[in-house]
């Protein structure tokens, strides 16, 4: 019994109280319903806007990622084709530049 009554005397508690709120804000229950209704839904829009936000950064990130491991291989593939060029020319540069020392000693 006492459980019961204290969950009359919070019930109660509650309905006074909210009679008091709109009371003094000179606001009708039906108007208050109508409020909380509409901020409840933009709420809600808010958090989907959000959670597509989350989801459109997640693949974004993705692609990014996959672009990184990408570019590296690219730029992998770049570094062995001019390190087979430096080592193809080296010969002839070598050949050049000793050219041009014999031309510079005469």
């Amino acid at each position: 019994m006492g459980i019961g009554r204290l969950i009359l005397g919070t019930g109660l508690a509650a309905g006074v109280g909210f009679a008091t709120y709109l009371t003094l804000t000179h606001q009708d229950p039906v108007t208050w319903g109508h409020n909380v209704k509409r901020q409840a839904q933009q709420t809600s829009a808010q958090l989907e806007a959000i959670r597509q936000a989350k989801d459109r950064v997640a693949a974004n990130a993705q692609k990014l990622s996959d672009a990184i491991e990408d570019g590296t291989q690219t730029l992998n593939a770049i570094q062995t084709q001019v390190d087979k060029f430096q080592f193809k020319v080296a010969p002839r540069l070598a050949a050049i530049e000793e050219t041009l020392d014999h031309l510079d000693a005469s």
